[in-house]
């Protein structure tokens, strides 16, 4: 009968989701049941703890563009444009981008314009933020790359044929938006 009991109950949370609904349902299993529910009580735990363990998944996301990155930069002047291409045998700007999110398990729109809509716009951006361009004056956006500091882009450019790393000013003539899509800690 336990072990129906743990079976349901299983079942419960997974199909909600581990909601507080769920956890409700089987708690009032449990008593119909006559299993003991142990009382979980929340410790005195100091604010810097607190906030360490919430900036934690922001520490693993820097830990992991950082790594991504410098695995896309070894690949700079070796994998070529490709248009529509998404992977590391050959890509183009917004399917460079498309790749180095998958690691982050987003599926991001194969399109600068679309990615310039996504996540967040942000003034200043951090290492690892999608850098999209376009033209004075339009909406559309005809470019997309990953910012990697120091005014700097990591980019699949056409007009190279390949995996480059540019300086901003090379687009002084473009508007240019940062999109946070990863949040990582500062």
């Amino acid at each position: 009968m336990k072990k129906f009991a743990t079976i349901t109950m299983g079942i419960a949370l997974t199909i909600a989701g581990c909601s507080a609904s769920a956890v409700n349902a089987v708690t009032e299993q449990k008593q119909k049941l006559n299993i003991a529910t142990p009382i979980i009580s929340k410790p005195n735990v100091d604010p810097k703890v607190t906030l360490l363990f919430e900036n934690k998944k922001e520490v693993r996301n820097q830990a992991r563009m950082k790594l991504t990155l410098k695995y896309i930069k070894t690949r700079v002047n070796k994998t070529p444009y490709v248009f529509s291409g998404s992977n590391h045998y050959g890509w183009d700007c917004s399917g460079m981008v498309v790749w180095l999110y998958r690691h982050f398990g987003l599926e991001l729109p194969h399109s600068a314009t679309a990615q310039a809509g996504i996540g967040t716009r942000v003034s200043d951006p951090n290492i690892g933020d999608i850098v999209v361009f376009a033209y004075r004056g339009r909406t559309d956006f005809y470019h997309s790359g990953i910012y990697i500091g120091n005014n700097k882009v990591l980019n699949s450019n056409r007009a190279y044929g390949t995996t480059v790393i540019e300086p901003l000013s090379n687009y002084k003539h473009s508007q240019i938006r940062y999109v946070r899509v990863v949040e990582q800690a500062p």
